[in-house]
């Protein structure tokens, strides 16, 4: 009976729109299956899946996202996914005449019975089953339909596809349309008029029916936490986008693409075939993918935070297996999906280690290097980043989220595996090295398409790690490619004008970076300007900028020789001893002035708690793929705001820190500092999952740009000196050992200094010069340093306080004086007493 009642069904009208050439068959499985999509569409449950249907520009047809799992789940119908499997051709053809029948169909809309009916491109998203890796794409697969996540690092221009045209004979004037599969131009094989057999045709190029058409390569996604594709060649693949599906990405996205794999044959039309392979090259194609679908991760950027408990709240234990299940395929754009486990774990993280997640994640981060604990702590502020203001208000300018951070020190301390952990822990990270790489590698370089001439953009690395980390070692060996980066790391864009095309593609990617001085060796007496030999600009651009140094300490040495040996014997508990020996070796940095009124500070400083030792279980680390999956919930979730009391601390500090610098050989202090200091202060408080910065965020914020400023600014003797340090490396040697012999005579209840003395200064202060004999006579020469008349012994006075150099010296021994002098009354002591000492004179200099 149900037989005979689908016999009497009628025709759809969409039949001939996708099957022209084909009779209609009631008992046709194709017609089957058509006549249940179709009932299902019709119904009410299936009326929310045609309300997307939106028109194609440009042509009298429609487009319709569908979703595969939820057509499936509330449809019911298994043969839908056995024909995509088989016959994806035949199968999305069916589901579009079933969609267009009805919305079109009679009696099926009272607004739509009158319509006439039109094509409708089914855009399928959502077919997980189908997934395959871009390495994955073999042979077997031809004509498959298949599922691939890659990044774009190539895009061409968009170029006019004809897809039919009319041809007339020659000889009987007969006009025949001939179709061009995959845009393959073919003749007709001969007339079709009656009686004519004609072979000659000619074109009819105002008939053309053309659509638009775009080809993009996508690279793999690496999964880093599978070892058997280190080493390899990330795979790409081209895919072919047209209609609607053009312009839908641009260099550096991450996307999902759902396809056809087809094969192109491209070696006959290239030159030199022959001599390349002859015959053979007839037989060689390319496999590539034209899509059906693609998905921007880029759109999905902006999402509700979910209830992650909801899950675990409505279900039994039998049915928790079902929840490890990603939540969406459509990757974030971070490239990371999330199960409900995943967040089940951020919640319980989040409860367990309550106001103890920071000392938890830096013990996470590159546990095989210990200590650094703030340096870690501004890592992961850089993994996690700023909130980014005004990125959709076309008329403000927005104002970048992305710390840059840079590490500078002796070789050998740990930089490079830092730099590699930070990669392997961000949700979209890139390790590259300067010395392998180039400004275009960098950023983006404009290549010439072998097939077609044209030239198209290719992503660098800073475009291909868009909302992600870019960290780059060697950095100082790449002042060629600095000037590139500029813009890069503070418009968080890159502007390209090469080959006729110009564009703007975004980089918005925090770097991180690590720095050897010149030399080898960091030399305490230059700047980190003179150590890198690097601009002043490039180094504005970095928020925090970190000093390793390798000093000797005897201790400290014993315990991480004992460490390392004991992680090379695989003995665990003596490795957890030796780590805690280490961390209770370190000693605390006194951090510079807190402009608290020299109150002791109300809780420990944040060095002090990253290394205190936490109850038991927290001597373990979190796993590197739970890292990454807390860290891109952070950054996509959570944007905090900062709170009135955090506003007051961030103001507070820099006011000190302008009341510092206000003299002409200061270091600049602008707003930017100010700016680096909001960012690190939402990004502390995002390492909490909180939606407020409060002001304990601040101080920590504070605390860690302290950390910064004391490697940059604090000599030896713990002092602070906010200053720019000008001239030469022989002018900040002179001028830091004249102020270190000062206090050392200070320190001495007087103003006499011996030689023995200036020596062991020399040693302490670790003088940068040859010979220090001839640089305390050059001192001398020009007046720094006075010689007595009883050899051994030098006399010092200061001319003003420590933090104004230079220094005065003179000799009290003879005049019976010590007050402070100017540098004229100290040239006139000097006249004074090479006149009572006629013997012993010599030349004196001005004062430096």
């Amino acid at each position: 009976m149900a037989d005979n009642l689908q016999l009497q069904l009628p025709r759809p009208l969409a039949w001939s729109l996708y099957f022209p050439n084909d009779d209609y068959d009631a008992q046709n499985r194709r017609a089957v299956l058509i006549r249940g999509l179709c009932q299902f569409l019709s119904s009410p449950s299936g009326a929310p899946f045609l309300s997307g249907a939106r028109e194609i520009r440009g042509r009298r047809g429609l487009s319709l996202q569908v979703d595969f799992v939820a057509l499936r789940d509330a449809s019911g119908s298994a043969d839908l996914n056995e024909a995509l499997y088989y016959a994806p051709d035949d199968g999305l053809a069916c589901l579009g005449a079933a969609v267009c029948e009805a919305m079109f169909g009679r009696g099926r809309r009272p607004v739509a019975q009158t319509a006439k009916p039109r094509k409708v491109l089914i855009r399928l998203v959502n077919r997980p089953s189908g997934q395959v890796r871009i390495r994955d794409l073999k042979s077997d697969l031809i004509g498959k339909l298949v599922t691939v996540v890659g990044t774009v690092v190539r895009m061409s221009q968009l170029k006019p596809l004809v897809t039919s045209m009319d041809f007339i004979c020659r000889k009987c004037r007969n006009v025949t349309n001939v179709d061009f599969p995959d845009g393959r131009y073919t003749l007709p094989s001969r007339c079709e008029g009656e009686g004519c057999r004609s072979q000659t045709f000619s074109p009819i190029h105002s008939s053309a029916i053309s659509v638009d058409w775009q080809k993009i390569r996508i690279q793999e996604v690496r999964n880093r936490d599978k070892h058997d594709e280190e080493g390899q060649i990330p795979r790409t693949v081209e895919v072919e986008l047209a209609e609607d599906l053009v312009d839908s990405c641009i260099a550096g996205d991450i996307v999902t693409v759902v396809g056809k794999v087809k094969v192109i044959n491209t070696e006959p039309h290239t030159a030199g075939a022959k001599a390349k392979g002859g015959q053979r090259a007839h037989c060689l194609f390319l496999l590539y993918i034209e899509a059906v679908s693609i998905t921007n991760a880029r759109g999905q950027g902006a999402r509700q935070l979910p209830d992650v408990a909801a899950p675990f709240r409505a279900c039994t234990q039998d049915e928790r297996p079902r929840l490890q299940a990603p939540l969406a395929t459509i990757p974030p754009p971070c490239g990371i999906n999330f199960t409900h486990r995943d967040l089940e774990f951020i919640v319980k993280f989040s409860q367990v280690y309550c106001g103890r997640q920071l000392q938890m994640l830096v013990r996470s981060l590159c546990p095989s290097i210990y200590g650094h604990e703030v340096v870690k702590a501004g890592v992961l502020l850089a993994l996690v980043g700023g909130v980014r203001k005004h990125a959709d208000d076309v008329e403000r300018v927005p104002v970048r989220g992305d710390l840059h951070l840079l590490l500078v020190g002796d070789p050998g301390l740990g930089k490079s595996q830092i730099l590699q952990a930070a990669a392997t822990a961000a949700p979209r990270g890139l390790y590259v090295c300067g010395n392998t790489s180039t400004s275009t590698g960098l950023t983006v370089s404009v290549v010439k398409d072998a097939l077609t001439g044209d030239y198209t953009f290719e992503a660098g690395a800073m475009v291909l790690a868009d909302c992600g980390v870019c960290c780059i070692d060697e950095f100082d060996k790449m002042h060629q490619e600095h000037q590139s980066l500029l813009e890069a790391m503070e418009q968080q864009e890159v502007s390209v004008a090469k080959g006729g095309l110009v564009a703007n593609l975004p980089a918005r990617t925090s770097v991180i970076a690590a720095a050897n001085p010149v030399g080898g060796q960091y030399n305490n007496g230059k700047t980190v300007q003179e150590n890198l030999k690097m601009s002043g600009p490039m180094l504005s651009r970095f928020d925090l900028i970190f000093l390793l140094m390798d000093k000797p300490d005897p201790e400290m040495d014993k315990k991480l020789s004992e460490h390392v040996m004991s992680i090379h014997s695989g003995a665990p508990d003596r490795a957890r001893t030796a780590k805690q020996r280490l961390l209770d070796c370190a000693p605390a940095r006194d951090l510079l002035p807190s402009g608290q009124g020299g109150q002791p500070p109300a809780r420990l400083p944040l060095s002090e708690r990253l290394k205190a030792q936490g109850g038991e279980g927290e001597s373990s680390h979190m796993p590197v793929q739970l890292l990454r999956k807390y860290i891109a919930y952070a950054r996509q979730y959570v944007h905090p705001h900062i709170s009135r009391e955090a506003k007051a601390v961030l103001q507070a500090f820099f006011l000190h820190l302008r009341d510092s610098c206000t003299s002409s050989d200061s270091v600049p202090v602008t707003a930017r500092q100010l700016e680096s200091l909001v960012r690190l202060t939402e990004a502390r408080a995002r390492l909490d999952l909180r939606e407020v910065a409060t002001e304990e965020d601040a101080q920590d914020a504070v605390e860690i740009v302290k950390e910064a400023l004391c490697d940059k600014f604090v000599d030896e003797s713990g002092l602070g000196v906010f200053k720019r340090r000008k001239g030469s490396g022989k002018q900040v040697e002179a001028r830091r050992f004249l102020g270190a012999l000062a206090r050392h005579a200070q320190n001495q209840g007087g103003n006499i200094v011996t030689m023995s003395d200036i020596y062991s200064v020399a040693n302490e202060i670790e003088l940068q010069v040859q010979d220090v004999r001839e640089f305390v006579d050059q001192l001398n020469e020009a007046g720094g340093i006075l010689f007595s008349m009883l050899p051994p012994l030098h006399e010092v006075c200061a001319k003003s306080r420590i933090a104004q150099i230079p220094w005065v010296f003179k000799t009290s021994s003879i005049f019976k004086e010590r007050q402070l002098v100017s540098n004229n009354e100290n040239r006139a002591l000097a006249k004074r007493a090479l006149s009572m000492c006629p013997q012993r004179k010599r030349a004196i200099g001005p004062v430096l």
